[in-house]
């Protein structure tokens, strides 16, 4: 119930910041997150599209399982050392100014 407070809150949150930028075609190319095991290396990228390069990423809201790191160039790395089910919010900015969130769960079952 949280978790789900949480997302729309933050849609709710983005609907402005969308609809403000009306002629950017930014977008998310990544639709999920593939889980992060605890105790095992995450190496993902999280990719954006239509914008223009280079992009930048950060969270802005919620936070990824103990261990894990993302860049600003979206790459997810480390070991998570936490068990955790939980949503992130992830900011996607272009060089152009353009920005988009995107709400995205992140799971660090055990092995």
């Amino acid at each position: 119930m949280k978790r789900l407070a949480l997302v729309l809150l933050l849609l709710v949150c983005c609907v402005p910041l969308a609809s403000a930028q009306s002629s950017c075609t930014l977008t998310f190319l990544t639709e999920s997150l593939s889980d992060f095991p605890v105790g095992q290396p995450a190496h993902f990228t999280i990719e954006g599209v239509s914008g223009t390069e280079p992009y930048t990423f950060t969270i802005v809201g919620g936070s990824l399982p103990a261990g894990l790191h993302m860049n600003k160039h979206g790459k997810i790395t480390g070991v998570s050392t936490e068990v955790a089910d939980t949503v992130v919010i992830v900011n996607l900015t272009d060089a152009a100014g353009c920005q988009i969130n995107q709400a995205f769960e992140v799971r660090s079952p055990m092995p």
